[in-house]
């Protein structure tokens, strides 16, 4: 049995780690797509996942300590999560007294267009950039938008797969059961 030269592996390395966050993309990109519009969140009792890996989303979780936390991941390249983004923001303003802190981790996408979508549309929310998919990964958002909102001990309470509309009143209702 012959070896493969090593510049023939690593060219074979590349191109299934290549592939590999392409086929990603394109998941992502097929659900997005897909998603229907849900007026629910699912009620979720969970810890966060292990830190191992990428810290980011952990860090800016754990700065907010005693404070609930509405964790969202989306793109600008998905148009049901362009279209939740307005009525996101109008529930961290109307939850804003309550503590609830909106962070928004940015999958896939270009950091520069995602500081001129969220600074053309006035939104001032924290943003994670996760350019190689590892956190939506880690956090098992396959799929965008997705959303998971944590207690004020950063367990993983309620989670919403889809455009959500933060308006719903029922919406309102569910946070309060759960953060209460």
């Amino acid at each position: 049995m012959q070896h493969q030269p090593l510049a023939w592996r690593k060219r074979r390395y590349h191109f299934v780690q290549r592939f590999g966050t392409a086929c990603w993309t394109i998941l992502l990109f097929a659900l997005c797509a897909t998603t229907a519009r849900p007026s629910e969140l699912a009620a979720a009792n969970a810890k966060m996942p292990s830190a191992a890996g990428d810290k980011r989303l952990h860090t800016a979780i754990a700065a907010q300590k005693g404070r609930p936390v509405l964790v969202n991941f989306w793109a600008t390249w998905c148009e049901p999560c362009r279209e939740e983004m307005p009525s996101l923001h109008r529930l961290a303003k109307r939850w804003l007294e309550r503590g609830l802190v909106v962070i928004t981790v940015a999958v896939a996408d270009d950091k520069q267009r995602v500081t001129n979508y969220l600074e053309g549309i006035g939104m001032p929310f924290a943003v994670i950039h996760d350019q190689d998919q590892t956190i939506n990964q880690q956090w098992d958002a396959y799929a965008v938008p997705t959303t998971l909102i944590l207690d004020a001990h950063h367990r993983i309470r309620l989670r919403g797969l889809g455009a959500i509309d933060w308006d719903d009143p029922a919406i309102d209702q569910q946070l309060k059961a759960a953060l209460n």
